[in-house]
């Protein structure tokens, strides 16, 4: 959408990255922290088997990594709806 498409003709296809960016269930956090640092991601899809099982987000692991600072504060909080 950055390249001025129309967002009410567009498609999902058109919107998406071509490379994917993801991770499996059984990876270590350090390699996903990276990843989304050098990719600039704010979230990755998990991957087992082929099909996705997930999404990890940089708020998750700012909750495993930091739960008392600000976004792990923010992510760990109940929904208020």
């Amino acid at each position: 959408m950055a390249e001025r498409r129309n967002v009410d003709e567009a498609t999902v296809s058109q919107a998406c990255s071509d490379d994917l960016l993801a991770v499996s269930p059984d990876d270590d956090i350090d390699p996903a922290v990276q990843l989304m640092r050098e990719q600039a991601v704010r979230r990755l899809p998990v991957i087992e088997n082929e099909h996705p099982v997930g999404t990890i987000s940089h708020g998750d692991l700012a909750i495993e990594r930091d739960p008392s600072s600000a976004l792990g504060d923010v992510s760990s909080a109940e929904p208020n709806q």
